[in-house]
């Protein structure tokens, strides 16, 4: 009687186990940036988003106003195949193809791995995918399927309030990710834990020779990483290569007849982390600056910076480039790490894409006054 009791005893505890929990059955699916989602519907509108424009519009992936679907699925990729896209990839598509077909394309010698030499896009997304450190990227890191690194967006995408660093409110991607980026365990991460020190090695970067694998001087159709119709615009000659004369005719944003060539005038806040100067740039051209004004770095009114730096000369422990004057003028072409220009008169642009200016300075809501420069662009 006593063993029967318990084993009833026992069935029962295991069957109510086996019933679904009515709060787990009704509690929303997984999604990302779930904590945004207030109205519980599995779709993200601009009113919802926490964080910068810049970062929802990396995000939204169709272009609707609105994340859903895939974009707000755990694990996620664009679907669009760059192959067949009808233009050259911009920085804000550096995510479309995490996929083995992409793997497979950078993967130029056939090892099972992508080394930076064979890796044609921006530092910091590498340093996010190769988690483990090693300088490469096996298939399992590059399809990141088992975590969320949230790979779309870059440090600056992040650093909504600009100030030089990423909070986990402002983090959009999984604890575990943030938790491994933050190196000294401070429980925020700074901008060289997430992209790394950066000199001025940017502005000598050649976007053609990076491309040019085997180093013959021409890009192949399997050396090319764009679409198939973008190549075939830029062979003008039909050999099936594209030539350094050819390439330099990439318009810089993609668009048909974009050509980029003009001047502008544009005011650097220097409490905005990036300004657009609404001039697009093709790899090759000459940037022309001509830029005046001052402005105040901090709360002391002594700490000046004119667009050749800090009148002190000091640095900035996390700026975009840290061998520079605190406070001088930069430029950041796409999505492409950041280029001193300082007081100089021209810089030779290293890739094609959008042209933005900002200040060489880590915390920028303390910031005070403007850069007024006029920029100008020269075939």
């Amino acid at each position: 009687m006593y063993r029967s009791a318990l084993f009833l005893l026992a069935f029962s505890s295991l069957a109510l186990c086996a019933l679904p929990n009515a709060a787990d059955a009704q509690s929303p699916a997984r999604m990302r940036f779930e904590s945004m989602d207030r109205d519980h519907n599995g779709v993200i509108t601009k009113d919802e988003w926490q964080g910068s424009q810049r970062s929802f519009q990396v995000h939204d992936w169709n272009g609707d106003g609105r994340l859903s679907g895939q974009e707000v699925a755990i694990g996620g990729r664009r679907t669009t195949p760059v192959e067949t896209a009808d233009h050259n990839p911009t920085s804000a598509e550096r995510s479309v193809n995490w996929t083995t077909s992409g793997f497979n394309n950078l993967d130029h010698n056939r090892d099972r791995k992508i080394t930076r030499n064979e890796w044609h896009y921006d530092a910091e997304t590498f340093r996010r995918v190769d988690r483990n450190g090693d300088g490469w990227l096996d298939r399992t890191e590059f399809l990141g399927q088992a975590w969320d690194d949230d790979r779309e967006d870059s440090f600056d995408d992040l650093d909504a309030n600009n100030n030089g660093r990423v909070e986990r409110s402002e983090w959009h991607g999984g604890a575990n990710v943030f938790t491994q980026l933050d190196r000294n365990r401070d429980g925020v991460l700074s901008r060289f834990e997430v992209v790394g020190g950066q000199d001025t090695t940017g502005d000598t970067w050649d976007e053609f020779a990076n491309l040019d694998y085997d180093n013959n001087g021409t890009i192949a159709r399997n050396e090319w990483h764009g679409s198939i119709a973008s190549f075939n615009r830029l062979d003008v000659n039909r050999d099936g290569m594209l030539s350094r004369r050819e390439f330099a005719v990439l318009p810089a944003t993609g668009a048909v007849g974009t050509t980029g060539v003009g001047s502008q005038y544009v005011r650097v806040n220097a409490q905005q982390r990036w300004t657009d100067t609404n001039l697009d740039v093709r790899a090759g051209d000459t940037i022309t600056f001509d830029a005046s004004g001052t402005v105040q770095m901090s709360d002391n009114a002594d700490d000046i910076a004119t667009p050749a730096g800090a009148r002190s000369g000091r640095r900035a422990a996390d700026a975009p480039i840290l061998n520079q004057p605190a406070g001088a003028l930069l430029a950041r072409i796409g999505g492409y790490g950041s280029i001193f220009v300082g007081d100089r008169r021209s810089v030779v642009a290293p890739v094609s894409g959008r042209l933005y200016l900002g200040v060489n300075d880590d915390h920028l809501p303390d910031n005070r006054g403007e850069f007024t420069v006029n920029v100008g662009i020269q075939r």
